[in-house]
């Protein structure tokens, strides 16, 4: 069963800018990905004579186009971009992944146009662009990791490989087995990188245990000042104060609307990256 395991990354200076660039290169190319796949699906809108609607809004006589799926594909990506200067800087197969990332959320997008079509959703838009400059994960499959002396060597493409002084190298830790591994990533989270470790340990999840008797359950409802209320078939029952959790949580917006006062809506520095850390470690371990 694949699990995945995410383990705060330590890195050196030389590590740190190496992975930051990658990061860069990586968000980048899901820029130019986004922007190759909407300028061909206006192409299309454009050749279609019934793809452009004219409707009132109001007293307003108004027009736009009609809500088609996106017919831009992987290999048409990975064909189209890779002479991309960000394409070249990430190594082929971490580079692959991140345009397949690109084209799930064209496929989600799909999906939705199906159900708009229904009547079940608002309607859709294509996926957005990224912040420029910001950072997105980095993938590396198993295929693009070189295991030795219980460190992984991601792959480095030629453009990168002659700029880097030292060895790049990912410790494996203790309590995962190197044949387990199936895929790494490399995430940015409020400011810090985190390793996420994508594992096959070869349990399977139990369909049936013998010493369990499933005709007894408990059940559970979640709330605010009772963070958790549960009661049992067998009359037992218990409640976890959740007063602390909310404390913590309204001191933290209380800081934030300090911090926000005079400033544009979607300002962000690296002081709300530390209080987004340590709230969410507050409330993801209740202290």
């Amino acid at each position: 069963m694949y699990k995945t395991v995410r383990i705060k990354a330590r890195f050196t200076d030389e590590q740190q800018a190496f992975w930051v660039y990658q990061c860069e290169q990586a968000n980048s190319l899901i820029n130019c990905a986004i922007y190759y796949a909407s300028q061909n699906h206006y192409a299309f809108l454009e050749q279609n004579e019934n793809a452009l609607a004219i409707y009132w809004r109001g007293d307003e006589l108004r027009h736009g186009w009609k809500t088609y799926k996106c017919k831009t594909t992987y290999p048409e990506l990975d064909k189209a971009l890779k002479d991309n200067p960000h394409y070249k800087a990430m190594a082929a197969q971490s580079a692959q992944q991140t345009l397949k990332s690109v084209v799930e959320s064209i496929s989600s997008y799909n999906k939705l146009v199906d159900l708009y079509y229904k009547g079940e959703v608002d309607k859709p838009s294509l996926p957005k662009y990224r912040k420029r400059g910001g950072l997105a994960s980095v993938t590396f499959p198993r295929q693009a990791l070189t295991y030795r002396e219980d460190c992984f060597y991601p792959s480095i493409s030629r453009e990168t490989k002659p700029h880097i002084i030292g060895e790049i190298f990912l410790p494996l830790p203790e309590f995962i087995d190197s044949e387990w591994v199936k895929e790494v990533t490399i995430r940015p989270s409020l400011g810090e990188l985190w390793i996420d470790w994508v594992i096959d340990d070869g349990k399977q999840p139990i369909k049936n245990n013998p010493h369990l008797d499933y005709s007894q359950a408990w059940s559970f409802d979640q709330g605010g000042t009772n963070w958790l209320t549960g009661v049992s078939t067998r009359g037992k029952s218990l409640i976890i104060d959740g007063r602390k959790l909310l404390e913590m949580n309204q001191g933290y917006c209380r800081i934030v609307a300090k911090y926000k006062q005079g400033k544009p809506d979607f300002y962000w520095d690296a002081n709300y990256d530390r209080l987004g850390r340590k709230r969410n470690n507050q409330m993801r371990f209740g202290y």
